[in-house]
C-alpha cells in the first residue's frame, strides 16, 4: 500500500512541476517561439502524468492506451521544443509528415487493438500488455523522434558561445537521462519480456524539470533570470530526491532479484548523475548566493549614481535614433536585431513584434525587406550606399557599418536611406533631356542641311561676308549637333539601354576610320601621329558604332587640349585576353585634385575649359559608359602640363 501511494505521489508531482516550469517559463516571455514550444512540452507531459496517475486507479486497457498515445505528442512536441531552442528549422513537409503520423498513432492506440490488445497484469510500478502488430512501427517511430531530439543539439552547439552552450547542455542531459529511462522501461525492457519497471516512465520527467531549472537558475536559460525561481528550484530539488529515493528504495526491496539486478543500476547509475548535478546546485549555489547577497548592498549603492547616468544617457541615444530621418536596423554581437527604429518599420513596412533578438533573415517576412535580406546574404561585409528597389516607387541606399568598442565587434549598423524622390527627379530630368534633344535633332539637321547647301553655293554663289557667316553659323550647328547627339547617348546609359548589335569587328579599321576623319585637323595643328599596331589582330565582339564613338571622343580631347607642333602616341596591341588600346598626348593635363572627377557627367577640368569654353562634359562619361558595357576598363594617367595617356581594354 505505501508503495502505490508514493508512486502515485510522484507520478503526479512530476506533472505538476512540469505544469508550473511550463507556465512560468511562458509568463517570462510569451513571444519567444522558444518559450512557446516549451509551454506545449510542458503542457504535454503534464498530461502525460496526469493519465498516468488516472490510470493507478482505473486500471484497465482504456487508460493504458490513452497514456501511451499522450507520450507519443510529449516525444513530438520535445523534438520541436530542441529544434526551437536550437534555433533550427527542419522541412516543412517534413514536420507535416511527423504531425500527421503522430496523429495516426493518437488515433489508433487509443481506439484500435493495433498497438496494445489487452493487458496481462497490472501493478503500480509495472504493465505486462499484449503487443499488436504495429507495435514495432510505433517503436521505430519513437525512437527516431528521441534519436533526433538528442543529435540535433550536438550540430548546433559547435556555432554558439560559452553560456549558450551551457543552456543547451544541461537541458539535453535532463532530456537524454528522460529519453534514455523512458525508453528502457516502456519499449527496451518489455520487448525482452520485463515488464516490472513498466509504469514508472513518468517519474523520469522530473530530471527534465531539474535539469532545466538549473540552466536557468545558472545560466538563464531561455532569458530568465529570477531569485525567487532559485528558492522555489531548492525546495523543489529537495521534494524530489525524498520523492525518489522514496520510490527507489520500495520498488527495489519489492523487485530486486537476481535476474533485475542490471535494471536497478542503470536507475542507480543515472540517479546517481543527477544527484552529482543537483547536489552542485544546491550546495554551490548556496553559498555564492549568501556572498553575492553579503555583496548585493554596497554594490548597489556604488552603482546607482552610474546607473542613472547610464540611463541618462541611454535615453539621449534612444531619442536621437528613433528622431533619425534614415531607416536604421542595429544589429548585436551576434548578428541578431537589437533595434530597430520608426523610420525603418514605415519604409519596409515592418511590424516589430517578434523581430527582436531574430536574424535578419527572419526580415525576410516582409515582402520590401527582401531585397534588403538578398543582398546580405553573402554575409554583413561593408556595404556603402548600395542602391536597391524595395517597391515600384521606392528607392534605398543601403549602407552596413561594422559597430566596434575598444576593438571588439559589437555588431552592425544597417542604414536604409530613402532616395525615392531623388531617382524621381532625376527619372524626371532624363525624361526631359530626352525629349527636347528629340525635338531639336530634327530643325538643327534641317537646318544644317540649309546652311551646306547655302555653304555650297546652290542657291547662287556667296560673297566673302556672306560666305564667313554661312560657314561660322554650319560650324556652331554642327558643335548643337554633337551636343543633341551627346545628350540622346547619355539618356540612353541612364535608361540602361545603350548598345544595341555586337558584331565581330575588326578594331584596327575603327581606329583607322577615325584617324581618316581628323586627317584635316592633324594637319592644320601641325600635330605629329605614332600609331602603333600589330599584325594579324584578333576581332572582338563589340558595337562597331558606340566603339567608334569612344576612340573619336579619346582622339578628339587629344588633339585638342594637344598644343600645335605637339605629339600624339597611339598603341593598339593584343594580351592575349583582351584588345588594349592607349593614346598618349603631350597636351594640357589634368589637375591633380580634379582627376577624380574626369568620368564625372558634364564635368571639365579648368584648363580644358579655358581653352575650349564650349565642351559639353559628356565625351569621357559617355566614353567610361561604352567601356564598361562591353565589360572592359578604362583609367588614364596625367601630369599637368605634360599630358595624358588614357587606357582601355576590351575582352576579345
Amino acid at each position: 500500500m505505501l508503495q502505490d501511494t508514493i508512486v502515485k505521489v510522484v507520478v503526479i508531482f512530476s506533472g505538476l512541476a512540469n505544469l508550473f516550469l511550463a507556465i512560468y517559463v511562458y509568463k517570462k516571455n510569451s513571444k519567444d517561439n522558444i518559450n512557446k514550444n516549451f509551454l506545449y512540452f510542458g503542457l504535454a507531459i503534464f498530461l502525460w502524468c496526469l493519465v498516468n496517475f488516472i490510470m493507478l486507479f482505473e486500471k484497465n486497457i482504456f487508460w493504458f492506451r490513452v497514456t501511451y498515445s499522450i507520450g507519443t505528442i510529449v516525444t513530438l512536441t520535445g523534438l520541436y521544443f530542441t529544434l526551437a531552442l536550437c534555433n533550427t528549422k527542419i522541412n516543412k513537409w517534413l514536420q507535416i509528415f511527423l504531425s500527421l503520423v503522430c496523429s495516426v498513432f493518437f488515433v489508433l492506440i487509443i481506439f484500435t487493438p493495433l498497438l496494445f490488445e489487452n493487458l496481462v497484469s497490472f501493478t503500480s510500478t509495472a504493465i505486462a500488455p499484449v503487443s499488436g502488430p504495429l507495435f514495432y512501427i510505433w517503436t521505430a517511430y519513437m525512437v527516431f523522434l528521441i534519436g533526433t531530439t538528442l543529435s540535433v543539439p550536438f550540430i548546433f552547439i559547435k556555432k554558439v558561445d560559452e553560456e549558450r552552450k551551457k543552456q543547451i547542455l544541461y537541458f539535453l542531459l535532463g532530456e537524454a537521462i528522460f529519453g534514455i529511462w523512458a525508453v528502457l522501461v516502456i519499449i527496451v525492457l518489455p520487448s525482452l519480456g520485463v515488464n516490472q519497471f513498466s509504469n514508472l516512465d513518468t517519474p523520469a520527467t522530473i530530471f527534465v524539470v531539474g535539469f532545466t531549472s538549473y540552466a536557468i537558475v545558472k545560466y538563464h536559460l531561455m532569458g530568465i533570470r529570477s531569485v525567487l525561481f532559485k528558492a522555489f528550484i531548492y525546495a523543489l530539488v529537495i521534494i524530489i530526491l525524498i520523492a525518489l529515493l522514496l520510490a527507489l528504495m520500495s520498488v527495489g526491496s519489492y523487485l530486486f532479484t537476481h535476474e533485475m539486478i542490471w535494471p536497478i543500476c542503470v536507475v542507480a547509475i543515472l540517479l546517481s548523475i543527477a544527484l552529482f548535478f543537483v547536489g552542485r546546485l544546491f550546495f554551490v549555489e548556496k553559498r555564492d548566493l549568501e556572498k553575492a547577497k553579503i555583496n548585493l548592498t554596497e554594490m548597489l549603492e556604488q552603482s546607482e549614481n552610474n546607473r542613472m547616468k547610464v540611463e541618462t544617457e541611454r535615453d539621449k541615444t534612444a531619442t536621437i535614433i528613433k528622431s533619425f530621418s534614415d531607416g536604421l536596423i542595429i544589429l548585436d554581437e551576434h548578428d541578431e536585431i537589437f533595434l530597430i527604429n520608426p523610420e525603418a518599420e514605415k519604409i519596409l513596412e515592418l511590424k516589430i513584434n517578434g523581430l527582436i533578438k531574430k536574424p535578419i533573415q527572419s526580415l525576410s517576412v516582409f515582402s520590401k525587406a527582401i531585397p534588403i535580406v538578398s543582398a546580405l546574404k553573402t554575409g554583413l561585409t561593408n556595404i556603402l550606399k548600395k542602391e536597391l528597389i524595395l517597391d515600384k516607387d521606392l528607392t534605398i541606399e543601403l549602407s552596413v557599418i561594422p559597430l566596434n568598442l575598444n576593438e571588439k565587434d559589437i555588431g552592425h549598423l544597417i542604414v536604409i536611406h530613402d532616395i525615392s524622390r531623388e531617382k524621381t527627379v532625376e527619372k524626371m530630368k532624363t525624361e526631359f533631356v530626352s525629349l527636347a534633344a528629340h525635338q531639336l535633332r530634327t530643325p538643327i539637321s534641317i537646318m544644317n542641311w540649309s546652311m551646306s547647301m547655302l555653304k555650297n553655293g546652290d542657291f547662287g554663289k556667296l560673297n566673302k561676308k556672306q560666305k564667313e557667316i554661312v560657314e561660322s553659323a554650319f560650324k556652331t550647328n554642327e558643335g548643337l549637333i554633337v551636343l543633341v547627339s551627346d545628350l540622346l547617348n547619355t539618356t540612353r546609359i541612364e535608361e540602361g539601354a545603350y548598345l544595341h548589335e555586337t558584331t565581330m569587328t575588326d578594331m584596327k579599321k575603327i581606329v583607322d576610320s577615325v584617324l581618316d576623319n581628323y586627317k584635316d585637323a592633324i594637319k592644320k595643328r601641325k600635330i605629329k601621329i605614332e600609331y602603333f599596331e600589330p599584325k594579324n589582330f584578333p576581332q572582338a565582339k563589340i558595337d562597331e558604332k558606340k566603339i567608334k564613338l569612344a576612340v573619336q571622343n579619346l582622339i578628339d580631347n587629344a588633339i585638342k587640349y594637344s598644343p600645335e607642333g605637339g605629339k600624339i602616341v597611339i598603341t593598339l596591341k593584343n594580351d592575349n585576353k583582351n584588345i588594349v588600346f592607349k593614346i598618349q598626348d603631350s597636351g594640357i593635363g589634368i589637375p591633380k585634385n580634379q582627376q577624380n572627377k574626369i568620368f564625372a557627367k558634364f564635368f571639365r577640368s579648368d584648363n580644358a575649359k579655358k581653352i575650349d569654353p564650349n565642351g559639353s562634359g559628356l565625351g569621357l562619361f559617355l566614353t567610361e559608359n561604352i567601356i564598361n558595357a562591353h565589360g572592359g576598363k578604362i583609367w588614364f594617367e596625367s601630369k599637368e602640363n605634360v599630358g595624358t595617356s588614357f587606357y582601355f581594354t576590351l575582352p576579345i
